[in-house]
């Protein structure tokens, strides 16, 4: 019998979110925020990031790395 996981994916992300779901630092998100490699909103001061937009930044990073 297979288990279902009921755990659900977040929406979005605010910077530290993204830290701790990537281990990516967080001045390598500012500076692909800086350098437009990835798309943010905010909303008032904070920023955030939305899952779809930090999965396909990873994916890009790994494919500019020769490893996906």
């Amino acid at each position: 019998m297979q288990q279902q996981n009921n755990k659900q994916e977040k929406i979005c992300y605010s910077i530290k979110g993204a830290v701790d779901y990537t281990d990516f630092s967080r001045s390598y998100f500012f500076e692909a925020i800086r350098t437009n490699q990835i798309k943010t909103f905010k909303r008032g001061s904070r920023r955030f990031i939305l899952h779809k937009d930090l999965v396909d930044f990873i994916y890009k990073v790994a494919n500019e790395s020769g490893l996906a």
